[in-house]
């Protein structure tokens, strides 16, 4: 589907991208103050809005590609600040578990390790735009892939705790889970190398 270079359609799937790093800051918001309830309802309530705005903006990152698609509407503000949304969504929840966990060092570093790496390519887009710095590489998509999939892990233990008959050692669990934050960490210092290569100039 064609549209007019004019037509505010043009603008959609950048609008989804921005939402979603609205929806990662509110998100992690809410994830932050359930944390903080008096009471169990009101922390289900605040936790439940924490997983529903984070389903819908990881779903965005499929959404917004295909508009562009689908309305030949891809720009190069969209590949910049496509992987930044991304980053932003899966960063805020992460700090925000950290944030309730006491930051707990065994979990507070991999996560400053995820931030930081993504920080610092985020900077390396806006100061050394070379194509090894923009094109993202199939090894930081799985690792985004990854990356979401483990920030949602811990709602879906919780929701299997309270909601099926099985009982889970959420203790346990919970450090399976670092482990997982863990890899990912390691993953995310791997994935840098390309564009601080590329940054550098050494291909």
């Amino acid at each position: 589907m064609t549209i007019s270079t004019n037509s505010p359609l043009r603008h959609l799937p950048n609008a989804v991208t921005l939402a979603r790093i609205a929806a990662g800051v509110f998100g992690a918001y809410c994830l932050l103050h359930s944390a903080g309830q008096e009471t169990e309802s009101a922390a289900m309530a605040w936790g439940g809005a924490a997983l529903v705005i984070f389903i819908l903006a990881a779903l965005s990152d499929w959404l917004d590609g295909w508009l562009a698609r689908a309305l030949d509407a891809r720009s190069a503000l969209g590949a910049l600040l496509d992987p930044i949304a991304d980053k932003v969504l899966v960063g805020a929840y992460l700090l925000a578990f950290a944030a309730i966990s006491g930051w707990m060092v065994w979990l507070a570093a991999p996560v400053a390790v995820i931030v930081g790496r993504d920080v610092l390519v985020t900077i390396l887009r806006f100061t050394r735009p070379a194509p090894a710095t923009l094109n993202v590489t199939g090894e930081a998509r799985t690792k985004t892939a990854l990356a979401m999939i483990m920030t949602g892990a811990p709602f879906a233990l919780v929701a299997l705790d309270l909601y099926t008959p099985v009982s889970l050692p959420l203790d346990a669990w919970f450090f399976y889970w670092v482990g997982g934050v863990w890899f990912i960490a390691v993953l995310s210092a791997w994935t840098a190398a390309p564009y601080v290569r590329g940054a550098l100039g050494r291909g």
